[in-house]
Formats: structure tokens, sequence, C-alpha cells
């Protein structure tokens, strides 16, 4: 067993194996928060991922390992609730885990604010806009 297997049996909680792409959502409804990390270059240069619109459409509360910024340009102002502090990141969580619902109006602001700003629709109006210039 390793060492982060321990620990996290310890705490009562369990792994699971890898999941497939359309699976991906779904799955991680399963729990009450899933943190949201990007790999350094992608937030240095802003780039978003799937998994920018994946977490906030899954039945679960993001929290962010970004840069509040970055959460803010990204997801709205409200969002910047759920971008954990560089100092005592662990209260952001305990406060998730014992508040869900404060937490669960702020996601769905996000979903209305991605709805509204990223969705198929907008990006078709703005690819039909591009071709018509």
């Amino acid at each position: 067993m390793d060492e982060k297997g321990a620990i996290v049996r310890r705490f009562g909680e369990t792994t699971q194996p890898p999941i497939r792409f359309d699976q991906v959502i779904t799955s991680m409804g399963n729990g009450v928060f899933t943190p949201v990390i990007y790999r350094p270059l992608f937030e240095h240069l802003r780039l978003v991922t799937c998994r920018t619109f994946e977490t906030p459409a899954a039945n679960t509360i993001p929290v962010f390992g970004l840069d509040p910024d970055f959460v803010a340009e990204t997801y709205g102002a409200r969002a910047r609730a759920l971008a954990l502090p560089e100092k005592r990141p662990e209260e952001l969580i305990v406060d998730v885990m014992e508040r869900p619902q404060h937490y669960a109006d702020i996601v769905e602001g996000i979903r209305q604010m991605l709805a509204e700003k990223h969705s198929y629709a907008v990006r078709l109006h703005e690819l039909v806009a591009i071709v018509e210039s």
C-alpha cells in the first residue's frame, strides 16, 4: 500500500480506477467538491480546457487551485469564492463540506454565466460573424 493510498483510507475515502471520457461529468458528481487545477503553462497563458466546462456542469462544487483573477475572468466574479487561498486553503474545503448549499448557489451562477457566454450557440454565432466579415 502506498503512502497516498494509506492517507486516503485513513480519512475513510476511497479512490476509483480511471473512467472513460464520456463518464467524466457523471463521475465527478459523486463527490461534494472537485478540485480544478491546470498545468502552470495553461494558467499562465490563460488557456481553458474541456475541464474548464466539465466541472461546473457536474453535480459537484468546483474548488479552484488557480489564480483568483483567472477564476474570475473565466467563471465570473462570484467564482472567486471557490478559489483556494494561498494561506490555509483547507479552510475553504472544510467550509464547502459544511455549507454545500451556499457554494451550490455560486456554482449555479457560474453555470448561468457559462451558458450565456460560452455555449455552443454563442460560439456558432461568433463563427458565423467571422465567416460573414
